[in-house]
């Protein structure tokens, strides 16, 4: 019975971190829109790219610093959101898998969820820094490694939900 209840509230909780997740992915697109130009085509994952002190100059020449503080700052936001979202799918979707090894790879991807998390506050706060006009080569390097692993690890975890969604909709 109360196994029961847990997975109802994950199931919940699931939901209100995916919908949190889409909503400030709008956001932070909306917001950031202007970031997108002829010279940043990714838009604000160009300055989380950025090693050298050459690009960032590059980057700001174009763009309104308050608004690539702003959109800093709402990551934060999807942070909380995007993490949520991928930790508890993962260990939703490791429940539901009979082979173990399988399962534990799902909830280690769990709690690889909160590191990809921790890369990105990392990678933020060094932006935060940048667009203060505080940085040096080598925190533009440490940044592109933080955004680096982040990327890598979510996307790992996505491609474990992906893989896994056959066992998901079979149960």
């Amino acid at each position: 019975m109360a196994e029961v209840f847990y997975f109802q509230c994950m199931k919940k909780n699931l939901s209100l971190a995916a919908i949190g997740s889409v909503i400030m992915f709008i956001v932070l697109r909306i917001q950031g829109a202007s970031l997108i130009t002829s010279i940043s085509k990714r838009g604000i994952v160009d300055l989380e790219f950025a090693d050298t002190y050459k690009r960032v100059q590059e980057l700001f020449s174009v763009w309104n610093l308050q608004t690539v503080k702003i959109n800093v700052w709402i990551d934060f936001l999807f942070i909380i959101a995007y993490v949520s979202f991928l930790s508890i799918a993962s260990k939703l979707t490791a429940a539901k898998w009979r082979n173990n090894s399988i399962k534990q790879i799902g909830f280690a991807f769990s709690r690889m969820a909160f590191i990809a998390g921790l890369f990105d506050v990392c990678e933020n706060t060094l932006m935060l820094q940048t667009t203060a006009g505080s940085f040096t080569s080598i925190s533009l390097q440490f940044t592109f490694y933080c955004a680096t692993f982040k990327f890598i690890l979510a996307a790992l975890i996505i491609l474990y939900l992906l893989i896994s969604l056959p066992v998901i909709v079979k149960k």
